[in-house]
């Protein structure tokens, strides 16, 4: 869906892709996604930094009762999904 383009753009940006020809692609994206620390290049891979946020906003949701986020999200739950 959305972060499968977003990924496919910053592939297509890293590895200077055009629409007529592909260039040769020398590091798999696994290694160019790992961090800067392990000495890679520390691309975040959208996909799973955003499985990544959602969890976090789940445990959140569940830590803090009585905040904005959580009061957003109930009535987004009652109105959209009728819950």
């Amino acid at each position: 869906m959305v972060c499968k383009e977003f990924n496919k753009i910053q592939h297509h940006f890293l590895w200077g892709w055009s629409s007529d020809r592909k260039k040769i692609v020398w590091v798999s994206w696994r290694i160019v996604t790992k961090s800067k620390d392990t000495g890679r290049l520390g691309i975040k891979d959208l996909e799973s930094f955003n499985v990544a946020l959602l969890g976090k906003w789940k445990w959140r949701l569940g830590m803090v009762e009585k905040g904005l986020w959580s009061e957003i999200i109930k009535v987004w739950v009652k109105e959209i999904i009728g819950i």
